[in-house]
Order: structure tokens, then sequence, then C-alpha cells
């Protein structure tokens, strides 16, 4: 986990983010990541990356730098265009993702998913009733069965097109035919289970759903050549398969006459959250049902009794008020408040709300400290372009962060 943070006005964009990155399955964290990058020699655009550190095995570091070189002075007229290009050229990218790093990782993650979804459960429940190995074809049904009820709840990545499935499992069968007979060879499966197991990996690369161990978070913020207000996109980025890029627009916000500030939490979020309003998100969330419960306690302790429908009508109205309370006395003043702040008052904000995340976190005694050390920040603005505030490996006076 990490934390970043955009604090945004007419102004311009300040961006700030933590260095602790884990690397592998266990707890140890290090505290030297590079998750802020200008993403061009000559605009006014930045990007931050926070989930998985590497992109296929490479670097997002290295693979950020590589494309601000490719882009050199090229310019678009709103921001949404250099984020496109960007991904675009991730696609694109064959020396950086070729066909046989494609291949890798897609035996890696359908490995990983067959086995933890599937392979793994049959062997607990034939240890339990090894009797019922002859079962195993039924078992895996009644799995895939669960399984495939699950993904309903996750929607078709559109831009990836209706053929793209189709196209995955016919490039990739060689590949699924030897983890099959890797994982199931000893159980005969039936053709009814192999094609279950292809409809999830169909799934899994047709559906907004990105596998926790290849998920990045990618923003990109700043302002086009045409934008005078500042401009964030925030994607999710999955991998490369089949030569094709799977990701997804996660959020979009913009700064305008209209709408003249913006707060905008990335990753670990609940202490800026709670500065923005006034609450503890998961103490929110409880609030409403600590009152239905209290409420239907000391009615029945009085011999008395309220319909579900009425206690939840009641929680909702509760709801309600709670959300206009925190809407009207803090979060209404504290935009207004961001709307009229000068530069350089937006980064260290920005770099407060970061720091305060990581004492959080330092305090912490039920989660492992996944947020802190040094925390980069740099300033995006119209007339200044991406300017370092504060960075990690550059104790330096500010000419020398930002050289011309």
């Amino acid at each position: 986990m990490t934390c970043e943070v955009a604090v945004m006005n007419k102004l311009g964009v300040a961006l700030a983010a933590d260095s602790v990155v884990t690397l592998g399955d266990g707890p140890k964290t290090y505290h030297n990541a590079e998750k802020l990058f200008p993403l061009s020699m000559v605009a006014p655009v930045g990007i931050m990356t926070y989930g998985s550190a590497e992109m296929m095995g490479l670097p997002w570091e290295t693979v950020i730098k590589i494309y601000c070189q490719q882009l050199g002075a090229r310019k678009f007229e709103r921001l949404e265009q250099y984020a496109q290009d960007f991904l675009r050229f991730i696609e694109n990218a064959e020396s950086l993702f070729p066909e046989s790093a494609q291949r890798q990782w897609f035996r890696s993650l359908v490995r990983a998913y067959w086995t933890g979804e599937f392979l793994e459960p049959l062997k607990k429940r034939l240890e339990e009733k090894p009797q019922s190995r002859k079962h195993a074809n039924d078992i895996l049904e009644e799995l895939l069965k669960k399984d495939l009820e699950w993904w309903k709840d996750f929607h078709t990545i559109e831009e990836l097109g209706t053929a793209y499935g189709d196209r995955i499992l016919a490039e990739y069968d060689s590949i699924l035919c030897d983890v099959e007979k890797e994982l199931f060879g000893s159980y005969s499966i039936s053709k009814d289970v192999q094609q279950g197991l292809r409809m999830i990996v169909r799934l899994m690369y047709t559906q907004n759903w990105f596998h926790p161990n290849d998920l990045t978070g990618v923003v990109v913020a700043g302002m086009g050549e045409s934008e005078p207000f500042p401009v964030l996109q925030h994607y999710h980025v999955g991998t490369v398969g089949a030569g094709r890029l799977r990701f997804l627009k996660f959020d979009d916000v913009r700064v305008s006459r209209e709408d003249t500030s913006s707060v905008v939490p990335l990753a670990q979020r609940n202490m800026i959250d709670l500065f923005y309003c006034g609450i503890y998100p998961a103490l929110r969330e409880r609030l409403g049902e600590i009152i239905r419960e209290s409420l239907a306690s000391a009615l029945t302790a009085n011999g008395a009794k309220l319909s579900p429908k009425l206690l939840d009508q009641i929680r909702k109205d509760f709801d309600e008020a709670l959300k206009k309370e925190v809407d009207e006395k803090y979060t209404q003043p504290l935009v207004a408040a961001v709307a009229a702040l000068p530069r350089h008052e937006l980064a260290t904000m920005a770099e407060a709300l970061v720091s305060l995340t990581a004492f959080r976190a330092r305090m912490s005694v039920e989660e492992t400290e996944t947020v802190g050390g040094p925390i980069d920040v740099a300033m995006i603005s119209k007339g200044e372009g991406f300017v370092w505030v504060k960075r990690k490996d550059l104790v330096k006076p500010q000419a020398a962060l930002n050289p011309l």
C-alpha cells in the first residue's frame, strides 16, 4: 500500500507521494521507491504510480522515463491525450514487453488463479473424503459454477472489443493445455470442466478485474495546451496480453470556473478522508448500524418493537442527515479554503496530508507500516510547468531540482 494525494485549484495541481514499497509476499518494506515523475520535459504534466512497483518485471520508473524521452517536445491539446498516448506506448512497446514476456505473464496468472480457486479447494475436499476422488469432476464443476457466479459483479472492458476473449484463448491455447495438464492431469477432467476453465480465463482478460500482484494505479495530472485549469486522470492498469494492454479509467477530476478546487486521495486514503470529511470512514460506515442496533435494543428492553423496514428507514435517514452535516460543516469549507490557496500552499497541504497518513500508519498496532519514508512533492502550473518542491534523492537548492 502507499499514500499519494493531488491538491488542485485554478492555479495548478500539487502532487505528493510517499516512498514505501513492499517487495515479494512478506511484510518487508523499503523506503526508497520512486512514484512521482514528470511525464513531459516541456509540458505541465506529471504522473504518479501506486500498487505494483513493476510493469511485467520492468520498473515503472524505467517505463516512464523511456516514454518521456520518446515523447520529446511533442505536446497535446488535452491532458487525456497524454494519458492515452502513454498507455498506447506501453501496449506497442515490443522491446519492453515482448511476446515472450506476455506469454510468461499469461501462464503465471492463469496458473496462480486456477491453483488458488480450483486445485487447492479440490485437494482439500479430496483429503476430507478420499473416497470421493472419482468425483473430482463434480467438485470442479461445483467450484466453477460458484466462481462464475462471482464474476457477474464485473463488467466488460469495452475498449478491448468483443473479440478479445476469443483472441486470448486462441493465441494461448497451447499454454492453457500445458497448465491444465500440469495442474489437473491426474484427475482426467471432463470436457465441461475444460470449457469452464477456459471461460474463467476469458473473464480474467475481458472483465474489469485485475490480479492484485499486477494491478498498478496510474495518475496523470496537469494541463494540455488548450486547458487553462488542471485535470487529473486516474487509471487502473494491468498487463499486456496478446498485444493488448488491459486498463480502465477509474476517475476524471477537473478544476473549472465553477468547481474551483479538489483534494484527490489515492491508495491508502483513510486519514485524508478524515481530514476532508471530519470523520473516520470506517466509523462513518458503522454509525448507521450502531444507531439501528441501539434503537432496536432499547425498544425491545421496553417491550416495544419496530419492523425491520422501519429500522432500515431510520438508518437511511440518519445516513442522509450525517452526509449533509459533513458536507456543510467540513467538506464545503475545506473546498473553499483550498480554492484560495497560493501555489506553494497547495504543495504544503499535499505533503502534510501524506505525512498525516504516514504518522497514522506508524502509530497503528494492527497494520503493517506500508506508508512512510521521504515524501516527494511536485507542483504543476500553466506558467512554470512541472516543478519539484521536494525530492528525496536531491537535497539541493530548488534551481538544482529543476534544471532548465
